[in-house]
């Protein structure tokens, strides 16, 4: 069998097709990440509430409320950087040999407490913001979020 011109062009675009067909998958596997124009952060996964509510009213904040939201952040980005160590500690735990059990609990309570303290941080902000908010500020904060909502 001999390789033509023809073999080769075939082979290039099966080879592009291909290409295409595995950037297109991903493109499409990771679409409901994207956040708009501003990147990639996840459908607020990863981000604090203080991050979804600037995105959501944008210009309609007024400066002590964007102040408020800073310092919320400021606090979130602490309890993130404690979460992704209390993580690192329970997968230091799960593969030192031998499994040590006292060790997994007591790295998951130290998780569980992250956890808490940023949900008790997040539901108190999240009261003292939503009294400050126009009627019509809460209606398209609400309306954002479920629009983000896929699985509800």
């Amino acid at each position: 069998m001999t390789w033509t011109r023809t073999r080769t062009l075939a082979l290039l675009l099966f080879l592009s097709v291909a290409l295409n067909l595995f950037v297109a998958g991903m493109v499409v596997g990771r679409w409901d990440r994207w956040d708009g124009p501003r990147g990639h952060g996840g459908p607020r996964h990863g981000k604090s509430m203080s991050k979804v509510i600037e995105y959501a009213l944008g210009d309609s904040l007024t400066p002590a409320l964007r102040s408020r939201l800073e310092q919320h952040d400021d606090a979130m980005r602490e309890n993130f950087q404690e979460t992704r160590e209390s993580r690192r500690a329970i997968r230091d735990v799960l593969v030192r040999e031998p499994f040590n059990k006292d060790a997994y609990l007591e790295a998951l309570d130290r998780m569980n407490a992250v956890h808490d303290r940023m949900r008790a941080e997040t539901h108190s902000f999240m009261i003292e913001i939503m009294d400050q908010l126009t009627p019509e500020q809460r209606r398209l904060l609400v309306e954002k979020l479920d629009r983000k909502r896929k699985y509800d």
